[in-house]
């Protein structure tokens, strides 16, 4: 069945809509924007107050660790060089022709007690190279209380006659005046003045290294011992043998060349080969003809008896000559013993 509805009962009288209920009154917006913005600036402002302070205490400590790392090593750098742990007790070495043990320690001068991290290492090879004999030298420490010393020598190959007499290595370098028993079966170089070696020193270390050359072609094989080897002043070698004196010209040219040369005519030679006098080695050949050697021989006379009237001829000249001058007679002894080895030095 249906429903009827009851019809709304309007508002009795003068009976007024109850109001509604007011809300609360907003504050403005910028004000609390700026409410907002103080609080925010308050709360960074100790953010970065508390990272400065963080940053200073890790400089701090930073600062202190480093500090505390400077002073232990500043501590153990003092114990290590006051420490009698690491004084020198021992030395590794090897000796050499002219350097024993007692030289070298002689030569490195360290003071008993002394410390071996406080020595300088490359100040004690300066004094271990103060030996005449000694081309280069190191030294390492083997800790804790220990030296290692390698030394290289110089290989004399002959002696220089400019002015004094020196030994001169493989390089040609002059590094010692010749002491008696010295020059043994070394060839002598001549032809090269003390004043070359100043004026034009580039020019004679040239010079001397073209005779070092001629050391070194002469040995390939087996041949005469050699006592002089000569080079000019444009490079021309001329070699005298130590036996009989035989004068042999290589000559400017290639010195293997010129000594193959001297090797056929000794060979073709045979036992005469002992009385050759001078051996012209450095002619030269034009494409078309054959070879020659243009040799000269000693007289039939012993060869080693006319060498020593040769000899005793030039001393006694050297000698009137020297008595001429009105010099003592001691000079004069002099004077002859240098004519006598002008020409052929001998071994000693």
């Amino acid at each position: 069945m249906a429903q009827r509805r009851r019809p709304k009962t309007p508002p009795k009288g003068n009976a007024r809509r109850t109001p509604r209920e007011q809300t609360a009154p907003q504050k403005p917006v910028a004000t609390v924007r700026a409410q907002a913005g103080g609080a925010a600036g308050s709360s960074g402002g100790g953010r970065w107050a508390r990272r400065i302070a963080k940053i200073v205490l890790r400089a701090g400590i930073a600062g202190g660790v480093a500090y505390g790392v400077l002073v232990g090593v500043r501590e153990g750098y003092a114990y290590a060089t006051t420490s009698p742990r690491f004084e020198v007790r021992a030395l590794e070495f090897r000796p050499t022709p002219h350097v024993d043990d007692a030289r070298l320690r002689e030569l490195m001068a360290i003071a008993p007690g002394t410390n071996i991290l406080a020595l300088e290492l490359d100040d004690l090879a300066g004094r271990i190279t103060a030996e005449p004999w000694v081309a280069r030298a190191t030294v390492t420490r083997e800790l804790p209380d220990a030296l290692r010393v390698e030394i290289e020598e110089h290989e004399p190959v002959a002696v220089l006659a400019a002015g004094p007499l020196v030994l001169v290595d493989r390089a040609g370098e002059p590094f010692k005046r010749l002491e008696a028993g010295e020059r043994r079966q070394l060839p002598v170089i001549t032809g090269i003045a003390a004043t070359d070696l100043l004026s034009a020193r580039e020019r004679a270390q040239t010079r001397i290294a073209r005779a070092i050359g001629a050391i070194d072609a002469w040995a390939k094989k087996r041949r005469p011992l050699l006592s002089e080897i000569h080079v000019d002043a444009w490079g021309g070698v001329t070699m005298y043998t130590a036996g009989v004196g035989t004068q042999v010209r290589l000559g400017r040219g290639d010195l293997d060349v010129a000594l193959a040369r001297y090797d056929a005519l000794r060979a073709a030679l045979g036992d005469e080969s002992d009385k050759l006098a001078v051996a012209h080695l450095d002619g030269t050949v034009a494409p078309d003809r054959e070879e020659r050697v243009v040799a000269s021989f000693f007289p039939a006379k012993d060869v080693p008896t006319l060498l020593v009237e040769a000899q005793e001829r030039a001393a006694e000249e050297a000698a009137e000559r020297a008595a001429a001058s009105g010099e003592p007679q001691a000079r004069q002894r002099e004077t002859a013993a240098r004519e006598r080895a002008r020409r052929i030095p001998r071994h000693h």
